[in-house]
């Protein structure tokens, strides 16, 4: 599967859209991505498809991505092609359609025996919590079932992934994308060839253990909710990732108040939203139609670029035909920084 212009249109479009987004990319050991070889990706799953975004923005080789099968109808194959997404299927498709899956992974031996990158979420579905969730055995099957058939020169690696957002709705939160250290398959092929479960076992063991070293907060113990209130504050945006590492596995934590805003902020909110009303009221009702949480910081982001672009280019078309060019751009230029005052004052 050779990438698209559709997909790399995407990919750079993506980039620009989540500087904007969020609050600051901070990128974590990138400079660990295997140079050669076959990689598997392996993010946890926070975000809904947000989680694909983020993770092929910043890989630096075109990437793959295992999805979910129910996704792919006669109206969003061609799009979900050209972005080099691939459907997987799950119990929930029918018992009947897990044989589809052969196929499917045969195509993936064939994409890493081209020394290709594959996106797969070894936690097999979605939650808005930041712990991680057991993962499936899925990812190690495909792992070491495509090491041993293709050549065994060709190296073949996982790279855990991180994505740490600092809040799902909060806007302009800061985010984390931490790559691990890559988990090299030859090291298996000794257990896997004595026994195929105990491989995949192992495996599992180990890829479960280098992702969680990839987040700020990995498990959930008695007290996951109130580290997680307490860690993941505004105030704490500024630190460095080994330092909210730090906080996330230590058992220290202090109480969050509440936070209020006085009536003269919520004015200001208030008075910069009408700038951009139009978008924010599309957004809002785009929400309301979803009922997993999950999907709403992927939502947020594609409705809102997309609402937000199309208005405006209404308001520089309103300007431009009306008084000129220059008022366009300084009624387009209003409405971004009215957007981020009111991101900000949100945000605080």
């Amino acid at each position: 599967m050779n990438a698209h212009w559709f997909y790399y249109l995407v990919k750079g479009t993506s980039w620009i859209a989540l500087k904007i987004f969020f609050g600051g990319v901070k990128i974590i050991g990138r400079d660990k991505f295997p140079k050669d070889g076959a990689v598997l990706l392996a993010p946890n799953h926070q975000g809904a498809f947000m989680d694909a975004v983020v993770t092929g923005a910043y890989t630096k080789k075109p990437v793959s991505f295992l999805t979910r099968a129910d996704v792919f109808t006669k109206l969003t194959i061609p799009i979900l092609k050209s972005l080099n997404m691939m459907p997987i299927y799950r119990i929930r498709d029918g018992i009947q359609s897990l044989s589809q899956n052969d196929a499917v992974f045969d195509t993936c031996f064939k994409m890493l025996s081209e020394e290709k990158v594959i996106l797969i979420f070894p936690e097999g579905n979605h939650g808005n919590e930041y712990y991680l969730r057991p993962i499936s055995k899925g990812t190690a099957r495909l792992a070491l079932d495509a090491r041993d058939q293709i050549d065994p020169n060709t190296k073949v690696y996982i790279v855990p992934v991180g994505i740490n957002y600092f809040s799902h709705t909060r806007p302009l939160a800061r985010l984390f994308l931490k790559f691990g250290d890559p988990i090299a398959l030859d090291s298996y092929m000794d257990l896997y060839h004595e026994h195929k479960q105990k491989g995949y076992n192992q495996l599992k063991t180990d890829l479960t253990e280098a992702m969680k070293n990839t987040l700020i907060l990995p498990e959930k113990d008695e007290f996951y909710e109130k580290k997680k209130e307490w860690i993941y504050q505004p105030k704490h945006e500024s630190l460095s990732f080994e330092k909210l590492q730090e906080m996330g596995r230590g058992d220290y934590f202090e109480e969050v108040k509440p936070r209020t805003k006085n009536f003269f902020v919520k004015f200001l909110i208030g008075f910069f939203s009408l700038f951009n009303f139009l978008p924010l009221f599309g957004v809002k009702r785009l929400l309301k139609l979803v009922q997993d949480p999950v999907f709403k910081v992927s939502l947020k982001y594609l409705g809102g670029g997309i609402f937000h672009f199309f208005w405006w280019l209404v308001v520089y078309a309103i300007g431009a035909l009306t008084i000129g060019w220059e008022a366009g751009l300084l009624f387009v230029a209003t409405c971004i920084t009215s957007m981020f005052a009111r991101q900000t004052l949100i945000k605080f």
